[in-house]
């Protein structure tokens, strides 16, 4: 069977001096992954690396790095499904869990599917995982603006600290995320992030949501989304790109195709979508104005672009 893999850091409005650097990280990512598949690892193991990578580098809102909530505390949502088997393992609101994407597999392997807050964290140090301080996660640029937001708020003598931010002026929806097609045939599709920038405590979006921001079926694809997660749950956006495949619809038109409905249904809904079928085709397309991404496959050498 063939092999293929691709990973996107985010569709958003990513700043020119930040182009290169989200680039390399999704490049040193899908490389990462691409090892353990041509040595014939699991598309699942292959998944995780690939994301651990991406949630340990600053640039992404993910893991290290994450955007701040408005309390100014970093919390985190991961997820993993398998397509072969169709099982799924979510964890959201981590504070001291540095790779959450490896949370999400311990809960793919175990009893339950999504687990939250302190009760994921109580299941992570079960399974021997260490835990960090929050303040570990949190970098100098986020805390910037975060600060430059706090600010603004104060002038706005009618909004408070916990409102919910527009969509359209956030800093930045940097999701990252991953799928990947390994020898056997198997399709696994992962996600993680820190959600949107400013939010309130204890909002969940569209990343740990099974059919929203991930769906995997080994015989018919895998999908990932990113961007503003209240509008791509409101669409179920994951599973409406593998309803295109099932339809006969090629990658990247199903691709397209997801854009178009999360625009039409959705007002101001923005974001990306990668998609990887089981013969080792891809998809991907975004209505912001970047998305950073890396793929390759048997017959493809490895592209990336924003």
């Amino acid at each position: 069977m063939p092999i293929a893999m691709i990973v996107h850091g985010g569709a958003w409005d990513i700043p020119d001096e930040q182009v290169e650097a989200h680039l390399h990280g999704c490049r040193v990512a899908l490389e990462a992954g691409l090892r353990i598949l041509r040595a014939g690892g699991t598309a699942l193991e292959a998944c995780e690396a690939a994301v651990r990578l991406m949630e340990d580098d600053p640039i992404f809102d993910a893991g290290t790095g994450s955007v701040l909530t408005s309390a100014g505390t970093v919390e985190l949502d991961a997820a993993l499904m398998d397509g072969r088997s169709l099982r799924y393992g979510a964890v959201a609101n981590l504070k001291r869990i540095r790779n959450p994407i490896t949370l999400a597999r311990h809960v793919l392997e175990g009893p339950a599917t999504f687990i939250g807050g302190e009760g994921a964290e109580h299941f992570a140090a079960s399974c021997g995982m260490p835990f960090c301080d929050n303040a570990e996660l949190i970098v100098e640029r986020e805390v910037a603006l975060w600060q430059a937001w706090k600010a603004s708020r104060r002038q706005d003598e009618e909004s408070t600290l916990e409102a919910q931010p527009d969509p359209a002026v956030v800093h930045g929806h940097d999701t990252v995320g991953a799928i990947a097609l390994d020898k056997s045939g198997n399709l696994v599709a992962a996600n993680s992030t820190g959600g949107t920038p400013f939010k309130l405590p204890g909002r969940i979006g569209d990343t740990p949501m099974v059919g929203c921001g991930l769906y995997a079926d080994a015989t018919i694809g895998g999908a990932v989304c990113t961007g503003w997660g209240e509008g791509i749950v409101r669409v179920a956006l994951a599973r409406r790109a593998i309803e295109q495949l099932e339809r006969g619809v090629p990658p990247q038109t199903a691709a397209e195709s997801a854009m178009h409905t999360l625009a039409r249904y959705v007002d101001g809904g923005r974001g990306g979508c990668i998609i990887l079928t089981p013969s080792g085709q891809i998809g991907l397309a975004w209505n912001t104005r970047r998305m950073a991404y890396a793929y390759a496959t048997e017959d493809t050498p490895l592209i990336a672009g924003v």
